[in-house]
């Protein structure tokens, strides 16, 4: 070896090593030395081009890779010129640069110099993130699932298909079955199987021979699946639970990045004001260039109810990442909090739009037309959001409304049974484990029961709904009705009645509904005693 070729060769491992000590601009430094010392050989102008790339010199890397006409001749210096021009936003080129003919994978010279591993695939995940950035999600889906074909391992691929809802829970099972698992991941193929169905929708159940399935040694503790298994409790309403869990992880890791959306959205649930203010400051502070802390901030103005602050920071959030569909969401809640119901519809529709595969926005565009008394309209929503996910008790029960409105009785109790079957784990039917924001359903179990005039069965309800909201003069009104209209079938006394309409007027004196019902009972109390 001459003393160039040694000279060469220690600058070569002079740049790997700057790379892995994060020393990039000294990693700039001595790849331009090597490309000159080799004469432009294609393995130094390629490292020169990604030094360049690691310091932020996007055009620079781009025009260094072009003018040699490396782009042309070999697949990962095409997909580093592609990802500087999506680095600067430059969509169309990248897209561009990766349609290009592909290279011929037979070649030594290629083969020499694709280190990186899966590089079809990696320009697959590309495509896909060009494609989405043009919001043309189709073709963003597609190349997805291409790159996952080509390398299951590609799991940004996978995620993005899942955090970004582009499918339904039905495509994500056919997707997860046709995946080459065993080809390509012989030792450990049930393992990562396990981890992507972790992934999936939360609120469907997994298959059985995942169930069943135990991970390797301590990986169950995991974070990132401990984070799964909470928002399977989010998705069914258990928002105590998903918050023990959601606490623990961010008490080991303050910042785990998947993690803060549902313990946020957990914190709104619970109505955890002075939470929300700590952890917002402490994500400002650390990243204030992820939409995720401004996201923090809007939970924060939503709850305490300042709803032009919370627009202004969920608008921030969904700025700084447009495929952010929480932002979305919050900015819808935040209108329909002020009755401004066609803005709500108009951000819920975006969101919608952007999580297509998530049935939470048709949700919310339905139970938006529900407010303004238009139950027709709300119908096809939760029908659609119902046929994407039939396990959400709050799609249930927004049926059961409509049901309820369009006086079909019977249906809308089947509905709210089965909202309430879906809160209750493994059959538990105490009411300790429906989560206190079900009283609404019983209380409205009880007045279908009492349209029906099964007035026994609407005291049960009323009754129920009062263990978990003791305050509610709604519900004492419900229930002195039922009591009221029980007595008048059995002939009975109304003093019970009477009790409970007292009740309701202590809680709401202004309820004019209960105060004459009360008169009247008082009335027929009376008759019935003078003709006993």
């Amino acid at each position: 070896m001459s003393a160039n070729e040694r000279v060469l060769n220690s600058i070569r491992s002079r740049v790997q090593s700057s790379i892995v000590k994060h020393q990039y601009a000294s990693a700039l430094f001595w790849a331009d030395k090597a490309a000159s010392l080799s004469e432009g050989n294609h393995k130094d102008v390629f490292w020169l081009a990604q030094a360049q790339f690691i310091n932020g010199q996007y055009h620079r890397a781009s025009y260094l890779l072009s003018s040699r006409g490396l782009v042309d001749q070999y697949l990962c210096c095409r997909y580093l010129a592609a990802m500087c021009h999506f680095s600067c936003e430059e969509w169309d080129i990248a897209l561009e640069i990766l349609n290009e003919k592909d290279t011929d994978p037979s070649s030594e010279e290629i083969h020499d110099l694709d280190v990186i591993e899966s590089i079809n695939s990696a320009v697959c995940l590309l495509r896909g993130k060009v494609y989405e950035a043009l919001d043309n999600r189709t073709q963003a889906i597609q190349a997805y699932k291409k790159a996952l074909t080509l390398d299951v391992t590609c799991y940004e691929a996978f995620e993005r298909l899942m955090d970004h809802h582009m499918l339904t829970g039905e495509e994500e099972k056919k997707l997860l079955e046709e995946l080459p698992f065993q080809d390509q991941c012989s030792d450990d193929y049930e393992m990562v199987k396990y981890l992507y169905a972790g992934k999936m929708k939360k609120y469907e159940e997994l298959p059985e021979e995942l169930v069943k399935y135990k991970p390797p040694g301590s990986l169950d503790s995991n974070a990132e699946i401990a984070v799964t298994k909470a928002e399977r409790y989010y998705y069914n309403c258990d928002f105590r639970r998903c918050y023990d869990i959601t606490s623990k992880v961010l008490d080991t890791d303050p910042y785990h990045h998947s993690c803060l959306p549902i313990h946020l959205a957990c914190l709104v649930e619970l109505n955890d004001v002075n939470g929300l203010f700590f952890l917002a400051h402490k994500l400002v502070d650390s990243y204030p260039e992820k939409s995720v802390s401004w996201f923090a901030v809007g939970c924060y103005y939503y709850l305490i109810g300042n709803n032009d602050n919370s627009r202004r920071y969920f608008g921030r959030a969904s700025r700084l990442d447009m495929h952010f569909g929480p932002a979305w969401l919050g900015f819808g809640h935040s209108f329909a909090a002020e009755g401004e119901h066609d803005q709500a519809m108009a951000a819920y529709c975006t969101a919608a739009r952007l999580m297509s595969g998530c049935h939470l926005p048709l949700l919310y565009v339905g139970m938006e037309h529900v407010a303004t008394k238009n139950p027709t309209m709300a119908q096809p929503y939760f029908t659609q959001a119902y046929q994407i996910c039939s396990r959400d008790p709050m799609v249930l029960h927004e049926l059961g409304v409509v049901a309820f409105r369009t006086d079909d009785f019977a249906k809308a109790e089947q509905y709210f049974v089965k909202a309430l079957n879906l809160c209750r784990p493994d059959g538990d039917n105490s009411v300790q484990v429906v989560g206190q924001m079900w009283d609404v359903t019983l209380n409205n179990l009880g007045l279908v029961c009492q349209k029906q005039k099964r007035y026994q069965d609407a005291i049960k309800y009323y009754t129920k709904s009062l263990a978990l909201n003791p305050k509610s003069p709604a519900t004492y009104a419900g229930l002195a009705f039922a009591h009221h209209c029980r007595a008048l079938v059995q002939n009975t006394s109304f003093s019970t009645a009477i009790e409970w309409y007292h009740k309701a007027l202590g809680g709401d004196p202004d309820d004019s509904f209960s105060s004459q019902m009360l008169r009247r009972a008082l009335i027929e109390e009376m008759e019935r005693g003078v003709e006993s």
